[in-house]
């Protein structure tokens, strides 16, 4: 990749502002494949009286907010990677637990991230669960869970910023489940075409740790 390329995926990584809900299915990418997802993901409160409230207080607010990720097969049921969540940037580790070649796979993504406004790390454990029910489609299911900033409530200093020094630490938790898709599998009539993207992936993440009733719907595409 290019300098310049690698200094934008660095931005959006450090844009990135939300933590709930890793842009990813339960399979691993295969050994010696490289991929770079980016991705979209937008709270939808579950009434409008609690969006303005959250905007007001800044109480268990969430914004829309760009994700990017960096991944490579380091074998067929390991990855390794680097992604953005929460104000930083940080490595994970992907295993599955499930044989490559079964079409159901459970697997753990550990997520060491280190929060730039703060100098703190905060960890992530993802596990995840997923079927493949063609050759194309996987349907997965996944539980998030972690601790350090409670980056949902962070207070405003009096020019509308961030006060970093009185964000405190919290565990944060999610359910997540969607779908992705693969458009340029193996055997498929696109796989030399590329110019379409290798896949997408469309969730739903639903926080267990937030006052407000919300679900964060999340778009990813990967190259």
């Amino acid at each position: 990749m290019s300098r310049l390329l690698i200094s934008f995926l660095v931005l959006l990584m450090m844009l990135s502002s939300c933590y709930y809900g890793a842009m990813q299915g339960a399979h691993t990418l295969g050994e010696n494949h490289l991929t770079v997802t980016g991705g979209v993901t937008l709270p939808a409160y579950f009434s409008a009286e609690s969006k303005s409230e959250a905007e007001d207080s800044r109480i268990d607010f969430l914004q829309v907010y760009p994700s990017i990720s960096v991944a490579t097969g380091a074998t067929d049921r390991i990855d390794l990677g680097a992604s953005s969540f929460g104000y930083g940037v940080g490595p994970f580790i992907k295993y599955n637990l499930m044989h490559p070649s079964n079409p159901t796979a459970i697997s753990a993504l550990l997520n060491m991230n280190y929060i730039i406004p703060m100098q703190v790390m905060l960890p992530r454990l993802s596990l995840c669960a997923g079927h493949r029910f063609d050759r194309d489609l996987e349907i997965f299911i996944g539980c998030d869970a972690g601790y350090g900033p409670d980056l949902a409530n962070i207070p405003k200093t009096d020019d509308g910023g961030h006060d970093w020094d009185l964000v405190k630490n919290s565990f944060f938790s999610c359910i997540r489940t969607g779908c992705s898709y693969e458009l340029r599998g193996q055997g498929s009539p696109n796989a030399n075409r590329s110019y379409i993207p290798e896949s997408i992936l469309f969730q739903f993440s639903f926080p267990l740790d937030l006052t407000r009733g919300m679900v964060l719907v999340g778009l990813a595409v990967t190259d």
